[in-house]
């Protein structure tokens, strides 16, 4: 079982997202991303947490975070034996320090981290295809939306608390609304 905070993409780029993946899975066969809840943005992932402790944070991290837009432009891939196709996500300085925040205080009440999603070496994005991708479907994946201009300016609104688990659809656990107004 794996554990997730996350933050929900707003309709529109949600929609932009899913229809991504139905291309995928159309011309190239992809279909481990519908394992996810929905389209997101991971801002850290356990092998377990103390949802009881980590959920009265991010309500409090929630009230005191306004929303945050969000930039993504081109295409990357995380390589290796189990490669990722992903959106890359610009990162911002309101981005960055909501991640420190969440990172920060939710690890205490957290085992088995992912550090790849520490502050330290964080790169955020949005997964287009991960799981089933090998030499073959990965060329497809380009070749098929590797031309497309994708850019979207991505509205969060939200820290969730997801669960993973193997050979399941992910959930949503928690849900907290970002509600700082603006100044």
């Amino acid at each position: 079982m794996m554990y997730a905070m996350i933050s929900k993409l707003d309709p529109e780029s949600s929609g932009t997202v899913t229809d991504l993946w139905r291309k995928l899975c159309k011309a190239c066969g992809l279909t481990a991303i519908y394992d996810l809840p929905l389209p997101h943005l991971t801002w850290m992932v356990a092998e377990e947490l103390d949802i009881q402790k980590s959920a009265p944070i991010l309500a409090r991290i929630s009230e005191t975070t306004a929303p945050l837009t969000l930039h993504t432009f081109g295409l990357g891939v995380f390589t290796g034996k189990k490669p990722v196709l992903y959106l890359p996500l610009v990162k911002s300085i309101e981005m960055i320090k909501l991640h420190e925040k969440i990172w920060n205080q939710i690890s205490p009440f957290s085992k088995d981290q992912k550090l790849y999603y520490s502050p330290r070496l964080w790169v955020p994005h949005i997964t287009l295809a991960l799981n089933d991708l090998n030499e073959d479907t990965l060329a497809c994946a380009i070749n098929t939306i590797g031309f497309d201009a994708i850019e979207l300016f991505i509205q969060i609104s939200d820290l969730a608390i997801a669960r993973y688990e193997d050979k399941k659809a992910g959930e949503i656990l928690e849900d907290f609304k970002l509600s700082q107004t603006e100044l």
